[in-house]
């Protein structure tokens, strides 16, 4: 499917992003990851810049709610605030500090929605503490790729934390009742899954470690990844023409087989392991033959009462006519333009934003198929494209 290249010189600070809302009143990240996004656009290697205060940020939120989600009822989308997209919010004492000012004045907004963090730093026992006593649920995806178990090369330099950090970063928060911790294992290659012994030890010790899932992900090769630093650090063996996510089902399958074995879930979608940190079915439909659970949902380790969870979800509705008027409103069309197939999928013509996709797919679960996505962001996600589901 044609797609634009990124313009990437404004970050926005609320936007939709495939699983979450993303809140980004902070640009800049201190890390330097050769497989980072941000490198082409400027904001890796580089100090932290917040934009507006965590007051106004969480004000902003809840403009923002209100314009887009005000018409629904508050109990039927639990889309979660995604915190720092473009920074990492433990990786900076001021990112820190912003970070708890933000959930205070989250749970004092009462904005009822889980709040997630993906970082390659440590949570310091204060902050665990403090967001303790919060009525906040949080998730953090603690992101460690262990390359540097298995790299001679650093593909991760700046304040990232070692796979045994990770560990011990993970048991800080196991007695929290509020923070639950995933593993974002990104991106998954050969050179840092060595063997399937070593993936089974690695496993172990994240579910020991208190993690409560992983969530695998390949390695990207969209328009803001420089493929010529990836290829100096070993994870690529050459250019590739590839605009997309490279996943390796060897090492995917090394990794499953782990999971299995000592009963801890590893998923390839971020929603599913929100969905199990928040008790509840998996929001974006996923496990639907439709949208790619053959891929995406069936071959994962899942616990049977969360797939029971997942399994009494159906898309088989169709869209009511008020959302198709809505879709065909914001996109400048006639809902006569509108193509209604199986599974709440609706074929539009012309270019749709990745937002109005994902805004679409959080507010109605309707995945939009556009004739081409005008991409927004450095990855262009799952949804939106026809050919690449099922």
């Amino acid at each position: 499917m044609p797609t634009k290249k990124v313009p990437q010189q404004h970050v926005p600070i609320i936007a939709e992003h495939d699983t979450w809302i993303s809140v980004d009143p902070i640009i800049g990240c201190p890390a330097n990851c050769a497989y980072c996004y941000l490198g082409p656009i400027g904001l890796k290697a580089k100090k932290p810049e917040p934009r507006v205060s965590p007051g106004e940020a969480v004000d902003m939120l809840c403009r923002y709610l209100a314009k887009t989600r005000g018409d629904m009822d508050a109990t039927r989308d639990f889309t979660p605030v995604c915190l720092g997209n473009y920074t990492d919010m433990l990786l900076a004492p001021e990112n820190v500090t912003y970070l708890r000012s933000f959930a205070r004045e989250l749970a004092h907004a009462r904005v009822n929605r889980p709040l997630v963090v993906v970082s390659k730093g440590h949570m310091p026992r204060s902050l665990v503490e403090d967001l303790g006593s919060l009525d906040i649920d949080m998730i953090l995806f603690s992101s460690q790729s262990f390359h540097r178990t298995t790299l001679d090369v650093r593909t991760e330099k700046g304040p990232v934390l070692a796979p045994e950090q990770t560990f011990r970063a993970a048991r800080s928060c196991r007695d929290s009742e509020n923070i639950t911790m995933v593993h974002y294992w990104r991106p998954i290659t050969r050179k840092c899954v060595p063997s399937a012994d070593w993936a089974l030890r690695t496993v172990q010790a994240l579910k020991e470690a208190g993690c409560r899932c992983s969530v695998a992900i390949g390695l990207s090769l969209g328009a803001g990844i420089d493929q010529q630093e990836l290829i100096g650090t070993g994870l690529l063996s050459g250019p590739s023409d590839t605009c997309d996510e490279l996943w390796d089902d060897a090492v995917w399958q090394d990794i499953n087989s782990a999971a299995a074995a000592v009963d801890y879930p590893v998923y390839r979608s971020t929603s599913c392991a929100i969905a199990l940190a928040t008790g509840r079915g998996e929001a974006l439909g996923v496990w639907d033959g439709r949208r790619g659970a053959a891929k995406q949902c069936l071959p994962c380790n899942c616990p049977s009462a969360q797939r029971s969870a997942c399994r009494v979800l159906t898309l088989d509705a169709p869209p009511s006519r008020r959302s198709l008027e809505w879709i065909a409103d914001r996109l400048g069309q006639d809902v006569s333009d509108l193509s209604v197939l199986p599974g709440r999928r609706v074929r539009v013509a012309g270019e749709v934003q990745q937002s109005m996709i994902s805004l679409t797919l959080h507010k109605y679960q309707i995945e939009l198929l556009p004739t081409s996505i005008s991409a927004e962001r450095a990855w262009l996600g799952r949804f939106g494209r026809e050919g690449g589901n099922e």
